[in-house]
Formats: C-alpha cells, sequence, structure tokens
C-alpha cells in the first residue's frame, strides 16, 4: 500500500510495536556486552525474548561506534584507480575476511579524524581529498547487535611522496595485509578473493554490486 510523507498510516507504523519489560545484562566485557531482554508484542500480547550483543565503547557526544573507509587510489595522474580494502584473520568467522578499512572512534575524535587515522594505521595512506561522510547511524547487523557505523569516502593521490611506499601503523597483535582492488573488475576481482576461501565483509559486497550497476 502506497503511504503519502506524514499520512496516519506512516505515523502508526513508525510507533513502537513492542513494550521492554526487563533487559538483563548476561556479561560485560571490555569491547561488548550481551544483553537478555524481554518484550511484550503490543499487537498480539506475546511475550518473547531477544538475545543481543552491545558495544562497550561508543564515545560521549558522537552517534556511532566506529567509521569505515571507502577509500580510492589513484595514480599516474588518473589512469591507475583501486579501491584499498583490507584482509584479516576474524575469529568469529574463523576465515579471513576482506573489508573496508575501519575502527572505532577514540575518544574527543570526530567521525572524520577516526576515519583519516584508521585508513593511516591500517593502510600506511594518507588521503588527498574528503569526499564525503554519510549522517546517521548505519547498523551492521541490527537484528544481533546495536553496532553501528557512518561511512567516510576518500581519494588518495598515489602520486604523491607520502603515498609512494605506504608504512602501516598496526598496533601489537593486529595481523593486517592491504589489498588494491581495480575499479574496473571489481566484482570480478571479488570472485576470485571468494574462490580462495576469504569471506567478503557484507556491506563492501554490497558496494561492488552498486558500483559495477553504475560503473
Amino acid at each position: 500500500m502506497a503511504m503519502m510523507a506524514g499520512s496516519e498510516t506512516e505515523k502508526d507504523e513508525d510507533e513502537c510495536p513492542y513494550k521492554i519489560e526487563s533487559d538483563e545484562v548476561l556479561f560485560r566485557g571490555q569491547w561488548m556486552s550481551g544483553r537478555h531482554v524481554n518484550f511484550l508484542d503490543k499487537a498480539s500480547g506475546v511475550r518473547k525474548v531477544w538475545q543481543s550483543a552491545f558495544r562497550s565503547t561508543k564515545q560521549p557526544g558522537v552517534d556511532v561506534d566506529g567509521v569505515d573507509i571507502i577509500a580510492t587510489l589513484i595514480r599516474d595522474g588518473g589512469a591507475s584507480r583501486h579501491f584499498v580494502f583490507v584482509k584479516q584473520y576474524r575469529i568469529p568467522l574463523n576465515a579471513f575476511c576482506l573489508e573496508f578499512p575501519a575502527g572505532l572512534i577514540d575518544a574527543n575524535e570526530t567521525v572524520e579524524q577516526a576515519g583519516l587515522r584508521e585508513l593511516k594505521e591500517e593502510t600506511g595512506y594518507t588521503a588527498s581529498r574528503v569526499i564525503a561522510l554519510t549522517k546517521g547511524r548505519h547498523g551492521l547487523d541490527p537484528g544481533l547487535t546495536d553496532d553501528t557505523v557512518q561511512f567516510l569516502t576518500v581519494e588518495i593521490d598515489g602520486d604523491l611522496p607520502e603515498n609512494q611506499t605506504p608504512t602501516q601503523q598496526l598496533e601489537v597483535g593486529e595481523h593486517v595485509q592491504v589489498v588494491l582492488v581495480p575499479c574496473d573488475s571489481i566484482m570480478q576481482a571479488l570472485r576470485d578473493i571468494t574462490e580462495r576461501g576469504v569471506s567478503v565483509e557484507a556491506m563492501l559486497y554490497s558496494f561492488a554490486i552498486g558500483y559495477s550497476m553504475t560503473h
């Protein structure tokens, strides 16, 4: 059924259909907590349970937990264009995963500052131009966790001296590989990577599909 903006139907559907009756913390960790939520479905009167993970690291004054960086490396005056991704072993998946460079926002940091810092730390590259920063809270897996991000889109001038031989600035225990993927063959590159047993982050794959449909 089509809805007009501001209609009663739209207004009703925007109301929360649940009543939270209890919220129990099952465990607290350094990075996350686990919760057991009992709630009532107002329409049916049925009581239900939801178990989920919550970030423990959100900084005051910032709406999101982290930032993902969509970076394009441009070389040879624009003749060569590659997306800058990272690959690292993810224990929950028990596999290597191809991802956007990303990280959590530190204290007293803006989302943009965090994105530029994480790009430098994980890839060694210095962004030459910030193209855009998204607004709002983008849930990574809203059925499982409250973890949210924003996306920072940047360009990297690979012809500049600071980007000729980039050096990562990884913390102890971090194992991150930089993966450069040609923009004009991103889908084939992802298929090849997947065939080698590497998992591709869902939002990266979604981005690749959208990019390939418009280029």
